[in-house]
């Protein structure tokens, strides 16, 4: 169902065990039953907890926007074994009819029209029953959705650049909004979910202050605004609420439902188990194993480092951290923000610091960010005495093993202010590099979306 569709109907008949998704496919609802639904404090939760749900859609963060940011950069190749998933991403000849970004775009979508609803009800100063976290939860929900949104569709070389629609109840048609203007909104919304969000219970699997402050972390770095996000960064850290996890419980710790590291996860349990389309399944030898690690990232980990355990190696090496939880294949809560991303990006911002002031606070600064986030996996690791260039491909390469298969890497490479390309050196497409800066950077807007609404136009290069 198209987008113009899915933003006419109201989305909001969702229950505590039922996604939205389920309700697509039928005609809009009795409007009054939806008032009815929205006019309890149980029937909000609800259609939150809706949307949570939604993200564990495979074509979100259950699988496909996960694997697609790997597989299109250098952190992932096509196995022998795959019969065709991904390869339109890893030969780069995806187009506008591609079926896997048409259902990201409409998932997303469906989050964010009921996410507006939900405000809109939180909004009203006659329901005393709402409370502030609510509001926040819902607020901090479609900030995350619109920050994947634009780094997906919009070409951020240049931040006046059309970046995504930015939607409400009473939009009809919208244009694309500039890559500038959608973070300015979301950094406006992260910091009014902050605030609502003081008393909300800590829990990774849903949104608190932390969270949201966290996010706001990642939001202001990829618009540049480095004191800020160094600011947050520090508060986050200082706050104690989170730790690092350590080289006893690393491994382990991705066969459980959370760590000390976790900020925000994406919650599956046995009855959410994807299956076959799973993460998991996607990269596991038992399951599908469509997936595996390029050579380039495979020999970038020494043998010292307790990151080879996630190595399997049969036919190929194969790599998963999705091992699933007592023996479910498929049933892994799924990483967003963990507290390494966090010392990662402020050792980043603090980069961009050094770089244009020289002051040498910063090299230190960062000396130890990158100590601790290194010899808790490699006691080996030495970064003693280097110049800054080789200090900022480190950081960009330890960034890059951290993170492998969560979901970074192209954004990793995209959206750094130093402008690194993708260069695969184990390649098996006829296309094995992008310039950066590149139109292929920015996916395709699904041509269903284009065909519903005459004011969006179409990204370069499609």
């Amino acid at each position: 169902m198209v987008y113009m569709k899915k933003l006419l109907i109201i989305l909001l008949t969702i229950t505590l065990f039922t996604s939205c998704e389920d309700f697509l496919d039928k005609d809009p609802a009795n409007y009054a039953s939806q008032e009815t639904l929205l006019s309890t404090k149980q029937g909000v939760t609800s259609a939150l907890i809706g949307c949570y749900n939604d993200f564990q859609s495979y074509t979100y963060y259950g699988r496909n926007f996960v694997l697609i940011g790997d597989v299109y950069a250098d952190n992932a190749k096509l196995s022998t074994q795959n019969t065709g998933n991904f390869s339109s991403f890893y030969n780069y000849s995806v187009t506008a009819d591609d079926d896997d970004l048409a259902d990201f775009w409409s998932t997303a979508y469906r989050i964010i029209n009921n996410t507006n609803n939900i405000i809109k009800v939180c909004q009203d100063s006659t329901r005393s029953d709402i409370s502030n976290s609510l509001y926040g939860e819902a607020l901090t929900i479609r900030c995350l959705t619109y920050f994947d949104l634009v780094r997906t569709f919009g070409n951020q070389a240049s931040y006046d650049n059309a970046g995504i629609p930015v939607v409400s109840d009473t939009t009809s048609n919208p244009s694309r909004t500039t890559v500038k203007d959608v973070y300015t909104m979301i950094i406006k919304d992260l910091k009014k979910a902050i605030e609502l969000l003081e008393d909300a219970p800590v829990t990774p699997f849903r949104f608190n202050k932390y969270s949201a402050k966290a996010l706001l972390v990642l939001a202001y770095r990829y618009n540049n605004q480095f004191s800020l996000a160094i600011t947050e960064a520090e508060e986050l850290i200082a706050s104690g609420q989170y730790s690092l996890l350590t080289t006893d419980n690393y491994i382990e710790s991705w066969s459980q439902e959370s760590s000390t590291e976790s900020i925000f996860s994406i919650a599956m349990s046995a009855t959410d188990n994807a299956g076959t389309n799973s993460i998991g399944h996607m990269l596991s030898p038992d399951g599908y194993g469509g997936l595996v690690p390029t050579d380039d990232l495979l020999k970038l980990y020494s043998d010292n480092d307790i990151r080879t355990q996630f190595f399997n190696t049969r036919s190929e090496t194969f790599f998963n951290k999705y091992p699933g939880r007592d023996g479910n294949l498929g049933v892994d809560n799924v990483p967003v923000i963990r507290l390494s991303e966090i010392y990662f990006i402020l050792a980043d911002c603090y980069m961009s610091k050094l770089a244009t002031t020289g002051d040498s606070q910063y090299y230190y600064k960062i000396l130890d960010i990158m100590d601790k986030l290194t010899k808790r996996v490699d006691a080996t690791a030495v970064f003693d005495n280097l110049s800054m260039d080789d200090l900022l491909l480190k950081i960009h390469e330890e960034y890059r093993k951290e993170f492998a298969f969560e979901g970074k890497r192209l954004t990793q490479l995209k959206l750094s202010i130093w402008k690194f390309p993708v260069i695969r050196e184990d390649c098996n497409s006829t296309i094995c590099n992008i310039p950066n800066p590149s139109n292929k950077f920015a996916f395709p807007i699904p041509t269903a979306e284009l065909n519903a609404n005459p004011n969006l136009t179409q990204n370069q290069g499609y």
